[in-house]
């Protein structure tokens, strides 16, 4: 069972609810994350799902010289992204059954990602990449927020990994030096660690860790549409958040 998120008796004058509140905040704001920048969309656990990290987000950055977001807001449309290529064309049929999402909402992004040449449809009706767009694909981020607990949190952060480019840890200022045990592991899984202080909102990487591939493709084309039904729904167990990227 995960621990509660709204420890009353907490030691350092916050709750991890609390915590979380202030960093969803962070995470939405103008200029994002420091170190980062903003993400395409955010979505938030918070009907303690066992397995699942607190906050997972979306981002593209553009692979040339600048350091242009692409804006591709959703969930729907980086899933689109992960299966086309600019020299073999996928069909809409061939997408509606590899996402499993539903045949409107593909459309739909696939309508909006050929406005912003994104992507191209050929006379035969197939899409693909467009050869005009020189882009990495979309990285997905997780984060998960422990007041302590470390051994868990690196567990859950390593879960994390199945389906995400890049797990972080972020805990209290202080709370850092307890994960130098567990440097190697981190390390080995290509887990990043930050401080975070919801009260003056200052946030740091530790270690930011490197992008590594995703070990499992098929995990996150189901994380990503698990959060995308979420999002449709507007359900009150979860919070999926859309936000710019500029």
């Amino acid at each position: 069972m995960r621990e509660s998120k709204s420890t009353s008796s907490s030691p350092f004058g916050y709750s991890e609810e609390e915590m979380a509140q202030a960093f969803q905040q962070l995470l939405i704001s103008e200029n994002g994350l420091p170190g980062v920048g903003c993400f395409c969309a955010i979505y938030r656990e918070i009907s303690c799902c066992q397995g699942r990290p607190d906050f997972i987000a979306l981002r593209f950055k553009s692979s040339s010289g600048q350091r242009n977001s692409i804006n591709v807001p959703g969930l729907v449309g980086p899933a689109v992204l992960q299966n086309l290529k600019p020299k073999a064309p996928r069909t809409f049929d061939y997408l509606v059954c590899k996402l499993e999402f539903g045949r409107e909402s593909i459309r739909k992004s696939l309508r909006l990602m050929i406005e912003n040449g994104y992507i191209e449809q050929m006379e035969s009706g197939a899409y693909r990449l467009s050869t005009e767009m020189n882009h990495k694909k979309p990285e997905i981020w997780t984060f998960e927020l422990k007041l302590n607990n470390p051994k868990k949190a690196v567990f859950q952060a390593q879960q994390s990994r199945a389906y995400a480019e890049r797990a972080i840890i972020v805990v209290p200022p202080g709370q850092e030096r307890n994960y130098e045990r567990f440097r190697e592991p981190m390390k080995r899984w290509h887990i990043g660690l930050a401080t975070f202080n919801p009260i003056n909102g200052v946030f740091r990487f530790v270690r930011k860790g490197r992008k590594a591939r995703a070990l499992s493709p098929t995990q996150q084309i189901y994380t990503l549409s698990q959060m995308a039904r979420r999002f449709e729904c507007g359900g009150t167990e979860n919070i999926g958040i859309t936000s710019k990227c500029t």
